[in-house]
């Protein structure tokens, strides 16, 4: 009996607490953003643990209090089952006490309990208002996560399901177990603190469907079902469930009869759920056979296809064309690295993709991190009108650092220094190379294929000054400043090239062919991280500033091939 009221005190208290600190929250227009970040989300956890421990304090204070109030209910409640059980024999008129003791106890509990009572009411509620109040106070200074941070927590977890084919039946439970044994070889498998509900099963299932994933939904709400038929305590009833999945078969089999299984907003299974449809000719011819295209144009369904197979770990270039790649130490005629050599290791050679092995320490990864981190925000890409804006294209939040950050170890500007050794490219004064971007990955974080030079409008009016002075992104210089548990590679769909995050590896492209018009076949794209995370420094080199170090070609499309 105390248990359960101690729970219902608290489970009022925090409900309190938490919807008047959300209203201020949403008020103040602040969250939205903690799902994009780790750190961010590292944060919340001790944030967390802040808001338990005042509520620990709360219940220590008021534990004694509720069991006074307890003791005066269980007491009264008690006499009444008495004044029941002996009505046959004494019986009991309506306000009337008739033995004397009886009397003299009832005047007792409302003079001399009842004012033991009535203080520790006071005494409990202004321990709530108190905890309240500190709560309150201690989340305006502070991010607590909003419901546009859960739907965005909630959309990263379908796309990791899709993208990994997770095993939904594990996923529910919490496991993050893949489908294909080429997945589970790069991404094993990795247990949660707690399984999902079927509550939760069915607001993923709704976000997969409002997503366009029509064929998550329903094994979403599958899940859903046959958690809500083994759950205890039931979170959310099989008749409430039942109507979202059976409209979620009935738009799922529409869209794949009228559209097709997949486009760029939607995806279906191969074949229709209903078996009468199921058994139409067009459905029982074999599913097409995949065939990577490398090196080609690809339609946006072909690249997505390229992507989550690349993501997967498959290997999508031929023996052949990996025979041709290489490993060296090289110095790149620089004195500085005479006596410790660079490791490379080619990733492709056309486009030219190489990975520089230990190029920073630990210690310096942990350091830019360090400088990095109080300045994260939310990521931003570039928009279909030009402007910077943030979507779920990309889901990270990133920092701008400039070299002088760090006046006192000098440590960024080191860094540049090493990058124009290893390169042979002018990466320091402003025209060169932009500030240092770095980038921490969240739930699911990801990029979308992309390319890193910017400037592809006809209309010269559409850059700014500055930008005609620099010069388009002629090469990424991106440094993995963390090893990733799951998931997280940088993938290249046109070149069939996967490059898995190594701490202190460094990744180096050229964007652009020598002419300074834009290779499309470096579209790349960050991969989901599943578990873990991902934090990548890049350095973007601009074209103009190199006309010394490296001559343009004689024709339009002649590419780079060092170092």
């Amino acid at each position: 009996m105390k248990v359960a009221m101690l729970l219902v005190v608290v489970s009022l208290v925090l409900s309190l607490v938490l919807s008047v600190a959300s209203a201020q929250n949403f008020m103040s227009g602040s969250g939205g953003e903690i799902f994009s970040a780790t750190s961010k989300l590292e944060d919340l956890m001790n944030l967390e643990g802040e808001v338990v421990r005042m509520v620990d304090r709360y219940l220590q204070a008021t534990l004694s209090k509720v069991e006074l109030m307890t003791r005066y209910v269980q007491d009264f409640q008690r006499l009444r089952r008495i004044e029941e059980m002996e009505g046959g024999q004494r019986p009991v008129r309506s306000g009337v006490v008739d033995h004397p003791v009886d009397a003299y106890l009832l005047v007792k509990r409302l003079t001399v309990e009842w004012a033991s009572l009535e203080d520790a009411i006071t005494a409990h509620a202004n321990y709530t208002q108190e905890l309240v109040h500190r709560v309150v106070a201690f989340r305006e200074r502070t991010s607590f996560p909003v419901m546009e941070d859960l739907h965005g927590a909630a959309v990263a977890l379908v796309r990791l399901q899709d993208t990994y084919r997770l095993n939904m039946t594990s996923l529910s439970s919490g496991t993050l177990a893949p489908v294909t044994s080429v997945t589970a070889m790069h991404l094993g498998e990795l247990q949660s603190s707690k399984p999902l509900n079927a509550r939760d099963c069915l607001f993923l299932g709704k976000h997969a469907f409002n997503k366009g994933y029509y064929d998550k939904a329903i094994e979403w709400f599958e899940a859903a079902l046959e958690r809500s038929g083994s759950e205890e305590v039931l979170t959310a009833p099989k008749d409430e469930i039942e109507p979202f999945l059976q409209a979620a078969i009935k738009v799922h089999d529409d869209v794949l009869e009228k559209r097709g299984p997949r486009g760029t907003d939607w995806q279906t299974k191969t074949l229709p759920v209903d078996k009468a449809l199921a058994s139409k000719p067009k459905y029982l011819d074999a599913a097409p056979v995949f065939v990577p295209k490398l090196y080609q144009q690809q339609s946006d369904e072909e690249e997505e296809e390229h992507y989550n197979r690349l993501c997967r770990g498959e290997r999508l270039r031929t023996p052949e064309m990996e025979s041709r790649l290489s490993c060296r130490h090289v110095t790149a005629g620089a004195a500085y690295l005479t006596l410790m050599p660079l490791r490379l290791e080619e990733m492709s050679l056309d486009p030219y993709i190489v990975v520089f092995r230990d190029f920073l320490t630990e210690a310096q990864t942990e350091a830019i991190k360090g400088i990095a981190k109080p300045r994260l925000t939310t990521s931003r890409h570039r928009g279909p009108g030009g402007n910077f804006i943030s979507s779920m294209v990309r889901t990270s939040s990133t920092a701008w650092l400039r070299e002088s950050v760090d006046d006192r170890k000098k440590l960024l500007l080191n860094t540049t220094r090493k990058i124009e050794f290893a390169t042979g490219l002018h990466a320091l004064e402003s025209s060169a190379g932009e500030d240092y971007q770095v980038a921490n990955y969240g739930i699911g974080g990801l990029y979308v294929t992309h390319t890193d030079y910017l400037m592809v409008s006809p209309d010269p009016r559409a850059y700014t000054p500055w930008e005609h002075f620099m010069g388009d992104r002629y090469a990424t210089f991106m440094v993995y400043l963390s090893d990733v548990e799951a998931g997280g590679a940088t993938v290249f769909p046109r070149a069939g090239v996967t490059i898995w995050p190594k701490r202190g590896s460094a990744a180096f492209w050229w964007n652009l062919y020598r002419s300074g018009a834009g290779d499309e076949n470096t579209r790349h794209g960050a991969c989901p991280v599943l578990h873990g995370s991902k934090w990548i420094s890049n350095k973007w080199i601009h074209y103009n500033d190199q006309f010394k170090q490296y001559k343009c070609g004689v024709n339009t499309w002649d590419k780079q091939t060092v170092p």
